[in-house]
């Protein structure tokens, strides 16, 4: 998704920048000083957290007034929701041109890739969780961080139909592990979770999902996986390693 072409679906939960003014997404000078917000934001939040989150403070580092933020996303939470959307899919175009994501390693792979990077960002990874359970978040900026999680899974089970329970809504199973990944996220962005317990509970929390869903040789690899995870208390030996990702792609987060 490009700066230029915000309002592009990115599934049930579509975002505009301003629901009420869609003639300002082609203004230059909005999208100068939502490119600016945005970087500014990703940095803000990176650095300090929803906590600390300032909007008059955003508006000094990126050089413009208050108006003009309402003007350029409405509210607050819906820009919040821009600048964690595009640092994610920044991230997870990376983790899906390294992993083979229609296997069940693939997909396990791409998950704890991804949240691999959490332990960088945590204060970034706990925005994320605040504003996905805030009971005041706007329903489009909720669908749209939910999405952030059911691409990548929707995909894998396109592939697995013939192997689902024949009780199983493809797309409720969808949501349960949306729910389920941000859950166990929110536990250890909170500290409920040790650095050591977050990326095998989270394999572990998919995969009992899998395992319980699914029938044949793919219930049964999951199974395995639960049990190697039981023995070990570590997903490495069941993910393919992935290597970091483009220090470009990590520094709009770090700085």
């Amino acid at each position: 998704m490009t700066f230029d072409n915000m309002a592009t679906t990115f599934g049930p939960g579509d975002l505009a920048p301003h629901p009420d003014k869609p003639l300002l997404y082609f203004s230059p000078q909005i999208l100068a000083r939502r490119r600016r917000l945005l970087k500014e934001a990703r940095h803000m939040i990176a650095q300090d957290g929803l906590d600390g989150f300032s909007i008059r403070k955003l508006c000094q580092r990126a050089g413009v007034a208050q108006r003009t933020l309402y003007n350029a996303f409405q509210s607050k939470d819906r820009l919040i929701a821009f600048a964690i959307r595009e640092a994610y899919e920044e991230f997870s175009a990376y983790a899906r041109t390294s992993t083979e994501s229609l296997t069940l390693t693939g997909l396990l792979s791409r998950t704890i890739a991804i949240n691999r990077r959490n332990f960088r960002v945590r204060n970034y990874t706990k925005a994320v969780c605040a504003l996905y359970f805030s009971p005041n978040a706007p329903r489009d900026v909720w669908e749209t961080l939910q999405d952030m999680a059911l691409i990548g899974t929707r995909r894998w089970l396109a592939g697995h139909g013939h192997e689902l329970q024949p009780w199983v809504d493809p797309e409720h199973l969808a949501q349960a592990m949306s729910n389920a990944l941000y859950a166990t996220i929110n536990d250890w962005a909170l500290g409920r979770l040790d650095d050591d317990e977050y990326l095998p509970r989270l394999a572990e929390n998919l995969l009992l999902l899998v395992a319980g869903s699914t029938k044949g040789a793919l219930a049964s690899e999951a199974c395995a996986h639960l049990e190697t995870i039981r023995r070990t208390g570590s997903v490495d030996s069941i993910v393919t390693p992935l290597s970091d990702p483009p220090r470009r792609i990590v520094a709009q987060d770090d700085a």
